[in-house]
């Protein structure tokens, strides 16, 4: 349905169409303005992590396209049953994670609503030549993750009083962690395609990353199980039936592209799980990965090699093992 809406006009051909994590708008030879936008509801109970986690997030955009933020804007929906105390401390959180990114908070808006709700409006910058887009992936590349997998189970499992938030406090360090070092990395060493693992969990932004990807011949994908990294716990937890509906329904969305071990394994399971301010996903040439995995931990971050673009015509293959 959503393609049969209008696709713009010829005033809008400085908009670079892709089905990308953002906006590309050039502005002059040498620069783009690149823009999201992004919020959600508390997956966390503590207001300054939340605002952490969600600014975060929204920046995490910007670094998938190998640009830098330069202005953020809040975005709040908040009930006033929960009083301004806590609101500002969601705003604190924001304005810290914004201000560590080197960009600038310009204001925002609110509305009263129901449910809490908050994000970012961001624009970046870049030079045309340093945009990362999430298709161009090859066969032969080489899957890099750069976050674990599986805080959309845990957050169920808080939600549910299963776990305490100080239990789920190293898996809130990193989504709160921003992706500006992996960015970093990927532009000096040099990669074929990237995008964030969000909502759409591991094996959704793989099949998008494929899909992007797949103008000529066609690629597929290949991950080993035991090569992708989870968050303490998460395993257990999906034993125990844990987990968001959101990882139903990406489930449901993509397992006739997938085809390897059971669905109902708790480790191909969390594969579908919804994750919020996860790491960036890349496909980066062989003779590069070394490289890359260098210098991510030169830069502060980590990097798991958990697959292989392989040929096909996007179908993602589950394989035993670590590769």
């Amino acid at each position: 349905m959503l393609s049969a809406l209008p696709r713009g006009t010829e005033s809008f051909a400085r908009l670079l169409e892709t089905k990308d994590d953002a906006a590309v708008v050039s502005i002059t030879p040498d620069l783009c303005l690149v823009q999201t936008v992004d919020f959600f509801t508390p997956i966390v109970d503590d207001p300054w992590w939340f605002g952490q986690i969600a600014a975060a997030n929204a920046l995490s955009d910007i670094y998938a396209m190998g640009a830098r933020p330069l202005t953020a804007m809040n975005l709040v929906a908040w009930p006033t049953s929960l009083g301004m105390a806590s609101l500002a401390e969601v705003l604190r959180g924001g304005m810290e994670k914004v201000e560590e990114s080197g960009a600038e908070m310009a204001g925002g808006h609110s509305i009263e609503d129901k449910e809490p709700k908050y994000g970012l409006a961001v624009t970046g910058v870049a030079r045309p030549q340093d945009v990362v887009y999430n298709g161009g992936a090859r066969e032969g590349d080489l899957l890099v993750l750069t976050k674990r997998i599986g805080i959309g189970v845990l957050a169920s499992a808080l939600k549910n009083g299963l776990l305490g938030e100080e239990e789920m406090l190293p898996a809130m360090r990193e989504a709160a962690r921003l992706n500006d070092a992996a960015a970093r990395a990927m532009l000096a060493v040099g990669v074929h395609a990237c995008t964030d693992v969000s909502g759409f969990g591991l094996l959704g932004h793989v099949a998008e990353m494929l899909d992007a990807s797949s103008r000529d011949d066609g690629v597929g994908a290949r991950i080993h199980l035991a090569a992708v990294p989870l968050h303490e716990g998460v395993t257990d937890l999906i034993e125990r039936g844990v987990y968001a509906g959101g990882l139903r329904a990406n489930r449901a969305y993509l397992e006739t592209r997938v085809v390897g071990p059971s669905g109902d394994d708790p480790v191909v399971l969390a594969l579908y799980d919804p994750q919020t301010s996860g790491g960036l996903l890349f496909a980066v040439a062989p003779d590069r990965h070394e490289s890359l995995i260098e210098k991510l931990r030169h830069e502060g971050a980590q990097g798991w090699a958990v697959g292989e673009v392989v040929a096909g015509v996007g179908g993602i293959e589950l394989a035993e093992g670590s590769g």
